[in-house]
């Protein structure tokens, strides 16, 4: 059986599907499979894959258009391998992505799955922009209370974890959030900070088309993971909790006044001290974490005065050494 199973729902996408596949074949490391999973597709996508006679890729049509969540787990049926990499039929992977995500994940056997950093681009190729994510398992604990910090068809994942654990129909759109926040609390993560994948942002994308969606079953998401320190928030606290994340609208900036940055830090406060005994998160990695969002609302507000002095600040080194790096990431994220 080979090492890898890369599994790839495929819906009318023939006008990147080539690119996707042809990045896949290139991969330095060859020990995988492709299973293209077909959720119906209506345009001629047999034409375009019988230019490719390679075994290793195997071709399943549902019978009818079944969605992406039932799509993806009939595909994790048909998975052979060691490992599951996702990957879209319009994005692009690196040529080294398999072997470096295979590397991590051979040498690092307590993880149970591990994503990438992106370049984005749009529907003619052209780089837009990137989309860089924290690395250390403790922050993308932390990082999912908040929001997703896995770019989902960069991840590569156990095969015995997905079987145990399937994608959620309830969730839709949002289904990987849900899974990731799932199978958090059984091991741990990683994503790998490098550039291993082009990521295809177009008007058709499902974070664009289903929007309000999303929106509603990520505060769904979140208030869960927030029932874990014994926190249920009023719609009022959901707001302050999402808003380090939501600074910017269609790259607009949002006006924030005075009496929101107390409500953000008394929540930030209320957060670090019920994790104090819950124990759910390193506390010094999640005041450092809640800190770093904290500059972030300063900076985008322009009130510098207020970067060191949060209610639910601490001064001692550890911390402030691992607030210089949560630092230094955002700069790279710029």
């Amino acid at each position: 059986m080979p090492k890898v199973s890369v599994l790839m729902p495929v819906y009318n996408a023939t006008q990147y599907l080539a690119e996707a596949l042809e990045s896949i074949l290139l991969q330095t490391f060859q020990d995988w499979e492709l299973i293209l999973v077909d959720d119906g597709s209506t345009d001629d996508i047999m034409s375009m894959l019988s230019r490719y006679q390679d075994e290793r890729i195997y071709y399943i049509k549902n019978d009818v258009n079944l969605g992406l969540i039932k799509t993806l787990n009939r595909g994790i049926d048909y998975c052979g391998g060691k490992y599951i990499a996702r990957m879209d039929a319009d994005d692009i992977a690196h040529p080294r992505r398999l072997q470096f995500q295979v590397d991590f994940m051979e040498q690092h056997p307590e993880y149970l799955m591990c994503g990438t950093d992106a370049l984005v681009i749009d529907n003619d190729g052209n780089r837009t922009g990137k989309i860089c994510n924290l690395t250390s398992n403790n922050l993308l604990q932390i990082n999912l209370l908040f929001s997703p910090p896995f770019i989902h068809p960069s991840t590569i994942i156990r095969k015995e974890v997905l079987e145990r654990n399937r994608y959620d129909e309830d969730y839709k759109h949002v289904e990987d959030y849900e899974l990731w926040c799932r199978i958090a609390h059984q091991g741990k993560f990683a994503n790998i900070g490098k550039f291993l994948l082009l990521y295809r942002w177009h008007d058709s994308n499902v974070s664009v088309l289903n929007s309000k969606t999303q929106d509603a079953l990520k505060d769904t998401i979140i208030e869960q993971e927030l029932a874990r320190l014994d926190i249920t928030p009023s719609t009022e606290e959901l707001y302050w909790h999402k808003l380090t994340f939501n600074l910017y609208h269609l790259g607009n900036k949002l006006d924030i006044n005075t009496d929101s940055f107390t409500e953000v830090s008394a929540w930030f406060l209320k957060l670090s001290e019920q994790n104090k005994i819950k124990s759910i998160y390193n506390q010094s990695d999640f005041i450092a974490f809640l800190w770093a969002r904290w500059i972030v609302l300063c900076l985008s507000q322009k009130k510098y005065g207020k970067i060191l002095t949060p209610s639910f600040r601490s001064f001692k080194p550890s911390i402030l050494i691992k607030l210089f790096k949560l630092i230094l990431f955002l700069r790279k994220k710029r």
